[in-house]
């Protein structure tokens, strides 16, 4: 009878046992989204509400009931017509952003709460808010023409060659005309376009300038500045000269821990070097030794320096593992007094860190 007893236990603990697998099988969430990031762009006071839309899919066996929907925002609204998913049924939660006065990056949250996940699926929403100026002559007080812009050059910042950025800038059309581009007449390098949004600006009113900048289309890495040229349409045709500012650096895909000493890697003596007290009236050399502790051969892609008063020189671009070389420089301080800080970037084939930089710091006499 005790044998019986057992055995009955046991068949229960491992019926049980089986009821919980099958209970964490049913408990993986099958409410599939199309996304679960939504990025607005720059969102202008004056335009009112954005809206966008999340897309889901049941593609488990039981109902999906959506049982609460929750921001963390009252800047954000939530909205959805169907609350129960059958098999292969899809829905969407609509989302309304209502710009703020307080201007700059934000991130808004969206908890979907469903019978399958009480914990719930976050969504989220991002972009810039552009409040509207108390004075708009003053705000946009670098005339190009008769559109004004906040600063005299757009700063792109870091741009990556696995894929394009784009950055919205905000102008004021100051014309008593619409105005449109001319998209047949946009002299503008391969590696740069521009819309505008809208399509139309208004006259006494504001738009955006999306930039779209395409790091592997320039072909080139470091910094760069330079002038842009698109035509506007209004009663009569205008170029405006956009001046860029860019740092293009080249994209490496994220490496396996396992991976980590198999590649190459560029290795600097130095990185900070201190000339010390130097004359103005003197150049000052030095030299830093490279070495490429990795596994596998090592490529220098460019050199560059933030003034053309440091010169450099480099006797090979390729060094084959173990392998060394130096960097030799040149700094003319004619002209120059006090503390002094210069760069020297090196882009290579190093994964981890493909770019590196030397500061080059001295006090000129």
């Amino acid at each position: 009878m005790r044998n019986i007893a057992l055995t009955l236990i046991t068949l229960l603990f491992f019926l049980s046992l089986a009821f919980v697998v099958k209970a964490q099988e049913l408990a993986t969430n099958p409410l599939m989204w199309e996304r679960n990031q939504a990025e607005l762009g720059a969102v202008m006071e004056e335009h009112g509400q954005v809206n966008t839309s999340f897309y889901m899919a049941n593609n488990g066996e039981m109902p999906v009931i959506i049982e609460e929907v929750l921001t963390d925002c009252g800047c954000t609204t939530v909205d959805f017509e169907i609350d129960t998913l059958y098999k292969d049924d899809i829905g969407a939660i609509k989302v309304a952003y209502q710009p703020t006065s307080f201007g700059g990056r934000f991130e808004k949250k969206v908890l979907v709460k469903t019978n399958i996940n009480p914990a719930g699926d976050t969504l989220l929403i991002a972009g810039n808010n552009i409040p509207y100026p108390s004075n708009v002559a003053s705000y946009y007080d670098y005339k190009i023409g008769d559109l004004g812009f906040r600063f005299s050059s757009i700063n792109m910042g870091n741009v990556f060659t696995n894929e394009p950025k784009i950055k919205y800038v905000d102008f004021y059309n100051f014309k008593d005309l619409p105005i449109t581009l001319d998209h047949n007449d946009m002299s503008l390098p391969e590696h740069v376009k521009i819309n505008m949004v809208p399509a139309i600006v208004p006259a006494k009113s504001r738009g955006l300038l999306a930039i779209q900048y395409d790091g592997e289309l320039k072909e080139d890495l470091g910094y760069f500045d330079e002038t842009v040229t698109f035509e506007i349409e209004s009663n009569s045709n205008e170029g405006i000269d956009l001046r860029l500012l860019t740092t293009v650096h080249e994209y490496f895909a994220p490496i396996a821990k396992s991976q980590v000493n198999e590649v190459p890697h560029l290795a600097l003596a130095e990185v900070n070097i201190d000339l010390g007290k130097i004359s103005s009236k003197n150049l000052v050399s030095r030299s830093v030794k490279i070495t490429n502790t990795g596994r596998q051969a090592l490529n220098i892609r460019k050199v560059v320096t933030n003034c053309d008063c440091m010169v450099y020189d480099l006797p090979t671009m390729d060094l084959e593992p173990r392998d060394q070389t130096e960097l030799k420089f040149t700094f003319d301080p004619s002209g120059r007094l006090g503390i002094d800080h210069k760069m020297i970037t090196i882009f290579s084939n190093d994964p981890r860190t493909p770019t590196r930089t030397i500061v080059i710091k001295s006090r000129i006499d």
